[in-house]
């Protein structure tokens, strides 16, 4: 392991020790451990290392995501991509406000040589289906429990296929809208929409992916609540989708510590779940989300690096 990564193992291990110190010292102030341990007694540690596998398997779609969206350039592995994934994922959690956004281009640029205004226009398109994913997601629980008829539906399917517009949306912006720009800020405007999708085919396939990543969390998380609190599905999802929002949106709390946990049981209170219900169950899930984001933190760099040739 080289200098600069035993340099960044050192900084993961400090941020993520003094993330957990806080954390349980806040759930032991507002809540208590032992009100929260004791819904574990309707859990396992199979079911816990169930939970976490699932989870890496969303960070390992994640993944294929960055290699299969990047497939034109041959230096962008599957491997490299995992780590990036991981210790995007550990700084993103625990880092406030989304400042360990920033991490994914600067990542992108040291480990595969590709700009940094390209990779950023690649996070955010990647963080506009996310968000589109995430709300369809919670449209249909919505749907279902309150306005299940032929309009509802109609307009739920007309936004899930909303994305298909991006395309025909970066023409008009690149043709119309950049061109009224400044010279430099132009040019950096196109650096950063080149990271976007050109086609339909990386377009639907990065789609899928994204889709099958969520659905994939969601369910999970719903089942998480499920065992630790007295909840309907329509709750634990809608719970689970509270509690992701609140983790995608511009403003959150360093390692999601209370934020997450409000989005949880507000989500759930929206489908009929009571607080009381819902708070002690949200906060092991949240325990869950920080132990598999630490462990994938802590083994991200003893992920070989492959190197490549910088171009002269």
């Amino acid at each position: 392991m080289t200098s600069p990564d035993r340099s960044n193992s050192r900084i993961y291990f400090l941020v993520s020790g003094i993330a957990v110190i806080a954390y349980a010292g806040l759930i032991e102030w507002i809540w208590g451990w032992a009100t929260i341990f004791e819904q574990w007694s309707n859990w396992s540690l199979t079911s816990t290392l169930i939970a976490l596998v699932l989870m890496f398997c969303t960070y390992l779609v994640r993944a294929y995501r960055i290699r299969d969206y990047f497939r034109d350039y041959s230096r962008v592995s599957f491997s490299e991509s995992i780590r990036i994934t991981l210790i995007h994922n550990l700084a993103n959690n625990l880092l406030p406000m989304r400042s360990g956004e920033a991490s994914f281009p600067l990542m992108m640029r040291s480990s595969f040589d590709l700009p940094l205004s390209m990779t950023t226009g690649t996070l955010l398109f990647f963080r506009v289906l996310d968000l589109q994913v995430l709300l369809a997601l919670g449209a249909i629980a919505w749907i279902w429990q309150l306005h299940s008829n032929l309009i509802g539906w109609s307009a739920w399917v007309v936004f899930v296929l909303s994305p298909l517009v991006l395309i025909q949306g970066r023409t008009y912006i690149e043709s119309k809208i950049l061109v009224l720009l400044p010279r430099k800020l132009e040019e950096l405007s196109k650096k950063i929409l080149s990271g976007t999708p050109q086609s339909f085919d990386p377009l639907i396939r990065t789609l899928a992916l994204t889709w099958l990543n969520w659905s994939t969390k969601i369910i999970v998380f719903a089942w998480i609540l499920m065992s630790f609190a007295e909840l309907e599905l329509v709750q634990a999802i809608t719970g689970a989708m509270g509690g992701e929002l609140s983790s995608v949106l511009p403003f959150h709390a360093p390692a999601g510590v209370g934020t997450y946990e409000a989005g949880v049981v507000a989500g759930a209170a929206l489908t009929g779940s009571s607080i009381d219900s819902s708070v002690a169950a949200a906060v092991n899930l949240h325990i869950l989300i920080i132990l598999g984001t630490l462990i994938g933190g802590v083994a991200a760099p003893s992920i070989k690096q492959k190197s490549f040739q910088r171009p002269k």
